[in-house]
């Protein structure tokens, strides 16, 4: 039996990275394999022509190891490996005036199967707005790498342009497809999924507030045509009482806005602006990449509009 090259295995694994990019719950013993593989490639050609290949192949890995705890095998092998490229890549020549890595990442990573598909084979045609060498430059694998470290480890490599955290998104990708009526099989209970925004916004920091208030509100937004279920009528009360919270601690009465712009009247928008209000890298991805429909940032942020959000969520609830 011919043993297949390095290259022909990083190819050939590009599908299985994809998989354990989009279903992170469905084979997690498989996926530790595939990673620790990954993170072991990588840390032995860190600067070598797969590299960058290896270094794609934890991007995507990092949905899944979002889920991961900090001390599993997989997750520091993996954040060993990223920062052993970044150490032998970052210095390198260079003459490009940009890479891949610091273009809007959210927006990237669902491409990014297709980069390394397209990256693999010369003969494939090569439509990405970034050239091939740019994705191939060291400093881009470097850059990479730093990425998976500080979304790993945040703090560990500040200079990566900003991103949702993962286990944000895990949350949000979770909340959106309840919402749009084609739950993931990662949801056993749709109310118990549910409840998390109600809990997250009961125990939610000064700086969290606005985002769990957007989010609870998309909430409770689906809920209200569920007022006669005994599971919903749960739910509705957990909301309403972190909305009571919430107002608790909220101050209205020195607004420099003379108006406010509405919550996006659709549910998922308006949850997604929740979930990236939410924590400090998801507000510096919702500044530095700004969705037209998505209120700006300073507005969003003002605690009177915050206040009003959370007033008429409660209001609706308590009418349900």
């Amino acid at each position: 039996m011919t043993e297949r090259s390095p290259a022909a295995r990083a190819d050939e694994l590009i599908d299985a990275w994809e998989e354990m990019s989009e279903h992170v719950d469905d084979d997690p013993q498989t996926y530790e394999r595939l990673v620790i593989e990954c993170a072991h490639e990588l840390a032995a050609d860190r600067r070598g022509p797969l590299a960058c290949r290896w270094t794609l192949g934890l991007v995507l890995a990092l949905p899944y190891l979002s889920t991961r705890n900090p001390r599993d095998d997989d997750f520091e092998a993996a954040f060993d490996a990223a920062r052993a490229a970044d150490r032998a890549q970052r210095d390198a020549p260079c003459t490009h005036q940009g890479h891949p890595f610091q273009d809007n990442f959210e927006g990237e990573l669902g491409n990014m199967a297709d980069v390394m598909r397209d990256l693999a084979d010369d003969g494939r045609s090569w439509t990405n707005s970034r050239p091939r060498d740019a994705w191939l430059c060291p400093r881009n694998v470097a850059g990479y790498a730093r990425v998976v470290m500080e979304s790993l480890r945040p703090g560990s490599a500040s200079d990566v342009p900003p991103f949702l955290p993962f286990r944000d998104r895990y949350d949000l990708e979770t909340l959106t497809a309840i919402m749009e009526g084609y739950p993931l099989s990662r949801t056993y209970d749709v109310a118990w999924d549910l409840s998390f925004a109600a809990s997250a916004l009961q125990s939610a920091a000064d700086d969290e507030l606005a985002g769990r208030v957007f989010v609870a509100a998309a909430v409770a937004w689906y809920v209200e045509s569920e007022g006669d279920d005994s599971d919903a009528r749960e739910l509705v009360d957990e909301l309403a009482a972190a909305f009571e919270r919430a107002i608790g601690l909220l101050h209205d009465d020195a607004c420099p806005h003379a108006t406010h712009p509405d919550l996006p009247s659709d549910t998922t928008q308006a949850l997604w602006v929740g979930m990236h209000l939410a924590s400090a890298r998801g507000r510096a991805a919702y500044e530095t990449w700004p969705e037209p429909w998505a209120p700006p940032l300073h507005t969003a942020l003002c605690s009177a509009f915050v206040a009003a959000t959370a007033r008429d969520s409660l209001t609706r609830l308590r009418t349900s």
